[in-house]
């Protein structure tokens, strides 16, 4: 839509620029595991201009871009509960709309392009960890496949260790992303409450990406590997205790 004639117009823009947000979503995030703030960023930059020099049609659909920006970064959790129902309404849109226009905004939006891994954060997982030994936990975790990522970048465990807001990444085998966390534990890399920290962050997703891994899910998965360790587990172990030498 690239002119604008109604209040109506304006609305079936902004649920037409959300539901191909969606299924963006479902395709770069969910399927394909790319970045979540690199998805909205690379929306949002797609999107910015329209077909039309009216300067009421540009103001109007700069206002569309504000909001779904605002809505994808400040109310990440919310958008993607959403997206990952089968079915997105105008009516959703609309509750979305005054969601946003209700609610207070982030202090930082931490998701922009500018922003440093390490935005301030409610959570922490007590790391002691140099940039060295960041790069041998990239390493592990792509040599055992842990997460569901082609490759993972040392930019993507600095986001997850760093509990960077927005951040989330897909589990390959759970029970093996957790003797890796138990191993960094064990060499004083991070504190105990791991498991806390990744439930109420919210950073990783199961691998069919349709919930994201709680407490429970952890401990179960951790109690499940250390009564019957694999080739793989103490693979990761030592490659961990080896960071520490």
């Amino acid at each position: 839509m690239t002119h604008f004639a109604t209040e109506q117009d304006v609305a079936e823009e902004l649920f037409e620029l959300l539901s191909e947000a969606r299924e963006l979503y479902l395709q770069n995030v969910i399927v394909d595991g790319k970045r979540y703030s690199r998805y909205v960023d690379d929306f949002i930059n797609s999107h910015r201009y329209i077909n039309c020099d009216n300067a009421v049609c540009q103001n109007c659909h700069e206002m569309n871009i504000h909001i779904v920006k605002g809505l994808l970064t400040e109310c990440a959790h919310l958008i993607q509960s959403l997206f990952s129902e089968s079915d997105f309404s105008f009516e959703e849109c609309m509750d979305l709309r005054r969601h946003y226009d209700r609610s207070e905004p982030l202090p930082i939006s931490v998701t922009h392009r500018t922003d440093k891994i390490t935005d301030a954060s409610p959570l922490s997982f007590g790391c002691n960890i140099t940039q060295e030994q960041m790069t041998g936990i990239v390493s592990c975790a792509n040599t055992y496949h842990l997460f569901c990522v082609s490759e993972v970048c040392v930019e993507d465990m600095e986001a997850l260790f760093s509990c960077k807001k927005g951040f989330h990444i897909r589990v390959n085998n759970l029970r093996h992303v957790v003797i890796l966390f138990d191993a960094l534990l064990e060499n004083s890399f991070i504190q105990s409450r791991w498991q806390s920290v990744l439930d109420k962050g919210k950073f990783l997703q199961s691998r069919d990406g349709s919930r994201f891994v709680s407490a429970s899910s952890l401990s179960s998965a951790l109690s499940a590997i250390r009564g019957n360790m694999t080739s793989v587990a103490y693979g990761i172990k030592r490659t961990i205790g080896q960071l520490k030498e």
